[in-house]
């Protein structure tokens, strides 16, 4: 009886001690993958010729993030109905390019967008777009906003209609492969 006991003492020594062993080697390869993947990521940005933020990029061991504010994004390449007399929101975030480049997945999506605006009612607008963006789906949101969705494979497009005071926003985004952008 004494033998089986010993025995049996030394056994669970030697379980706990693996499992031990084993949850801190997890623990150190966690810290080691952690550290590797902190130092391997760098954030630079660039500036436009006023000082403002022009470019953020996020470079990864898994990929890179670029963000580009562009004031010059030309809303007719986006392939979505462009409202007569709405003209692009210059200054605080009009346009901008995001590309999203993740290396594991062999994937890369690029997003454009761009703000408008116009006087013209917000109805007017939205009678435009049911019009025009026929093949869009549209749907009304909890917070007042109208929203045309259209995607097909890949590619999405997007229009956002809303009112800011006296004049009507329309926000513009065509997501998808750089080919479809």
């Amino acid at each position: 009886m004494n033998n089986n006991s010993a025995s049996t003492g030394r056994l669970v020594a030697i379980v706990v001690g693996v499992v031990a062993g084993i949850f801190l080697l997890t623990i150190g390869g966690l810290l080691v993958a952690g550290y590797y993947f902190a130092s391997r990521v760098t954030v630079s940005q660039s500036h436009d010729e006023s000082g403002r933020e022009k470019t953020i990029r996020v470079e990864t061991p898994f990929g890179r993030l670029r963000v580009d504010k562009d004031e010059g994004v030309d809303p007719k390449l986006l392939g979505i109905p462009i409202y007569p007399g709405a003209t692009a929101i210059r200054g605080h975030g009009g346009g901008a390019r995001v590309d999203l480049d993740l290396d594991f997945a062999d994937k890369y999506v690029r997003v454009v967008a761009v703000k408008m605006e116009t006087s013209d009612p917000f109805e007017n607008v939205v009678s435009f777009y049911r019009t025009e963006a026929a093949d869009f789906v549209f749907s009304h949101k909890a917070d007042g906003k109208v929203e045309f969705r259209w995607e097909h494979g890949e590619l999405k497009k997007l229009v956002v209609i809303d009112q800011r005071g006296s004049k009507t926003r329309i926000s513009l985004a065509k997501i998808g492969e750089p080919e479809a952008n």
